[in-house]
């Protein structure tokens, strides 16, 4: 019975060396308004996944609104992230996001240019009176691929996105807002021509 605390001792000594954070950046959609920082704090803080009776954490560590991307911290050594690539880390948190968030929320790998390379795009729109309208416009826009970020003013009236311009186009924005019901009254893409604005 002497020897039995200091093996636990050297146990958990062992076990807490093993054990580490690792932290994980995703390009985030589903922020579509500076509140929905809040929103994904509150609904994703902490998130639990299970491998059989082995249960681990994902922790929110930071959320950048201005560029739409989001850190996660896990446990690589823990059961159910052993083994795993980072594609298999990546849906694995998405998954237990979009769960936890309905989902309203999920994370994508991050976007190859820097944003100094993405191309804004603001278009006018009307009659997006609530924060759900918004949503719905936002999911219009923000599963184009070429799309970065995204965000929508229903009290403003308009639709930014940032894109690659090498993917995608002001006017496959207008395209898919108009498919989603909603009203676009930016004069540039109502007349078909294409422009750019910074």
């Amino acid at each position: 019975m002497k020897c039995s605390l200091p093996i636990i001792a050297v146990l958990l000594t062992a076990h807490a060396a093993v054990a580490e954070d690792v932290n994980v950046r995703y390009r985030l959609t589903g922020l579509f308004q500076p509140d929905r920082v809040d929103d994904l704090r509150r609904q994703a803080g902490t998130l639990t996944t299970r491998d059989g009776g082995a249960a681990a954490r994902v922790t929110l560590v930071d959320v950048d609104y201005e560029t739409a991307v989001v850190t996660f911290a896990y446990d690589a050594g823990s059961k159910p992230f052993q083994g795993q690539n980072p594609q298999q880390v990546r849906d694995r948190i998405n998954g237990l996001l979009r769960n936890a968030s309905r989902g309203s929320f999920g994370v994508h790998p991050p976007g190859t240019l820097n944003p100094d390379q993405l191309r804004r795009e603001r278009l006018a729109v009307a009659g997006l009176d609530c924060k759900g309208c918004a949503y719905g416009a936002y999911r219009a826009i923000a599963t184009i691929e070429g799309v970065e970020r995204a965000v929508v003013s229903f009290k403003e009236g308009h639709v930014t996105a940032w894109i690659d311009p090498a993917k995608t186009d002001r006017e496959a924005l207008a395209t898919a807002l108009r498919k989603a019901h909603v009203d676009v009254t930016d004069p540039e893409t109502a007349q078909g021509t294409p422009a750019t604005h910074r």
